[in-house]
């Protein structure tokens, strides 16, 4: 490998993030989410370190279930979080035991119509103030009556969204929490609320499951500072520095000009854009780590370099390793600087970038 633009994954970090937010709620089994390749970490690979402690993995597809079956990781449960896109998946829900999630009338449809040979399990989803997929007040009353009669269908477990868990000021979850409460059936089945703000902070909502997904790599769910056990960040994105040259006062770099050298400055590149999932909106200043100091880009982002200030850095050379982010700059500073969400960074690295699993 001579390109050097690497994505370190401590996998023992996934795990003990896992293991943290069972303890918050330890009265709930927790569904691991690895939907998107576990948030560009790499889906089998975190499966596999989760598998001896997780009790349920979720994913958005049936795609990304069968690639986790057909890697092996067949003995821990899997449930769908978008449901089927289309009827024929069901002979594949049912002959992998996947469970899936009801989350409108067309899905409720094809499982009541199904021929199937044993039943499924089903999370059937309220819309309780999310606005985006699940039945609503008395649709979902008639969803549960007609699964309740139908022999297709195993153990139903009630389950939302929270659209507002990571905003601590906003009275929305409590709401929606009293909504789900509200609803006929959530004395009799199983439920499940709580995604990794709720889990942290709502423990009003902890039910037999939450939904542990961005804390499980090490990521805060809150945009504003919050006194939490530190969670252990899973991935550093790193790459080599591939050039240094002075410029003086006035000079400009990159594309657009869009960085003014204010003095005569030391400037470097480092091999790694946004063809490789580094956000093209970081703005001048976001921060990256060489050689033991904080630094900041400077200038805009390319599709395979960006261009950092190193005045302050000591002794920098061509070679020299420049973080991105993980352990000296986290990936929630960096998603400040580019106006988005850590999610967003993760789940964008390409695969051109390099995995090494620690």
């Amino acid at each position: 490998m001579a390109r050097k633009c690497t994505a370190s994954i401590n996998l023992s970090a996934i795990k003990e993030n896992y293991l943290y937010a069972k303890s918050l709620a330890p009265s709930s089994k927790a569904i691991a989410i690895i939907k998107a390749d576990a948030y560009g970490h790499g889906a089998i690979k975190v499966a596999k370190e989760l598998n001896e402690v997780a009790d349920a993995y979720g994913v958005a597809c049936i795609e990304e279930a069968i690639e986790l079956i057909s890697s092996g990781i067949d003995k821990i449960p899997i449930l769908l979080l978008e449901g089927v896109f289309e009827k024929s998946e069901l002979i594949l829900v049912e002959k992998h035991s996947l469970i899936v999630t009801v989350c409108n009338s067309v899905q409720l449809q094809w499982l009541l119509d199904a021929h199937l040979n044993r039943p499924i399990d089903v999370f059937v989803k309220y819309d309780s103030g999310m606005g985006r997929l699940g039945f609503q007040d008395d649709s979902f009353t008639h969803a549960i009556n007609l699964l309740e009669k139908s022999n297709n269908i195993g153990e139903i477990t009630l389950m939302t969204h929270f659209s507002s868990a990571d905003d601590l000021g906003s009275t929305l979850t409590t709401k929606q929490i009293s909504n789900f409460d509200n609803t006929l059936y959530t004395e009799k089945y199983p439920g499940s609320l709580a995604n990794s703000a709720a889990i942290l902070k709502w423990s009003e909502s902890h039910r037999e499951y939450v939904r542990p997904g961005i804390m499980l790599y090490g990521s805060s769910p809150f945009s504003e500072k919050t006194p939490l056990k530190k969670l252990t960040p899973a991935m550093t994105l790193s790459s080599l520095l591939i050039s240094i040259k002075s410029f003086k006062a006035g000079q400009s770099i990159g594309y657009g000009c869009r960085y003014i050298c204010k003095k005569n400055t030391l400037i470097g590149v480092v091999a790694i854009g946004y063809a490789d999932g580094y956000p093209r909106s970081a703005i001048d200043g976001t921060p990256v780590f060489i050689n033991g100091v904080k630094s900041k880009i400077a200038g805009r982002v390319s599709m395979d370099m960006i261009t950092i200030d190193l005045t302050g850095v000591p002794n920098p050379q061509i070679g020299d390793r420049v973080e991105l982010f993980g352990e000296n700059v986290s990936v929630d500073e960096v998603a400040k600087y580019c106006n988005t969400i850590s999610y967003e960074i993760l789940s964008k690295i390409t695969r051109r970038v390099y995995k090494a699993y620690i």
